[in-house]
């Protein structure tokens, strides 16, 4: 397949690059900028483009499928959901069906009705970003023509041993037998790439864990 990775740089985006071209996809790693990329991008196309309809349709073109790692800064969250229209309008602009989206924890279940970023023990720090995803997601709804996945990750991930083997589900956190919803970089990427190969949850929240 040919899939385009925005935001290709940061450390969940590359870590998807590399799992795809371990998996033989053909990669155009979306940048902002060409110079001191990650090592990890060597192997894929580097296409250059700012975060912006005209510009991405340009660098979507010809592709199978999209991914977006896009993540905000604290300082960013409010043009969260702006980014989701922008994102919807150049993939169909380009031609493309196929969208899958690296979103938050915060918008996972904890139980019927109640999203973990609405529970009293999320972390202050990280409620801004949350409740931006949480918006974004909102947006992608709208989205009934384009086949998209808003993949979110485990309550925690960061980097370890990618373990090879992890678990999927839809819209409910995950957690494991002690309790913590957690997953490596590369066992997400891992997880995030299969979903672009083999489809199994389209127009809905998906999210992977130990």
């Amino acid at each position: 397949m040919k899939i385009a990775i925005v935001a290709a740089t940061g450390k969940i985006g590359r870590n998807i690059v590399q799992q795809a071209l371990r998996n033989g996809h053909e990669v155009t790693a979306i940048v902002r900028k060409d110079k001191d990329l990650p090592p990890e991008l060597k192997g894929a196309k580097i296409s250059v483009a700012a975060l912006e309809k005209n510009s991405l349709v340009q660098s979507l073109r010809g592709h199978d499928a999209v991914i977006s790692a896009y993540g905000p800064t604290p300082e960013t969250t409010a043009a969260l959901s702006d980014t989701a229209r922008t994102l919807i309008a150049a993939v169909r602009e380009a031609g493309l069906r196929r969208l899958v989206v690296v979103g938050g924890a915060g918008s996972l279940e904890v139980a019927p009705g109640l999203q973990l970023v609405d529970t009293p023990e999320f972390p202050a720090a990280y409620k801004a970003v949350a409740l931006a995803h949480r918006d974004a997601l909102a947006v992608y709804r709208t989205a009934t023509d384009l086949d998209w996945t808003f993949f979110s990750p485990a309550a925690e991930i960061g980097p370890g041993e990618t373990l090879g083997r992890y678990r999927t589900g839809e819209n409910k956190l995950l957690a494991d037998a002690e309790g913590r919803s957690r997953i490596s970089y590369g066992d997400y990427a891992a997880a995030v790439v299969a979903e672009v190969e083999q489809p199994r949850y389209i127009r809905t929240v998906a999210t992977a864990a130990y």
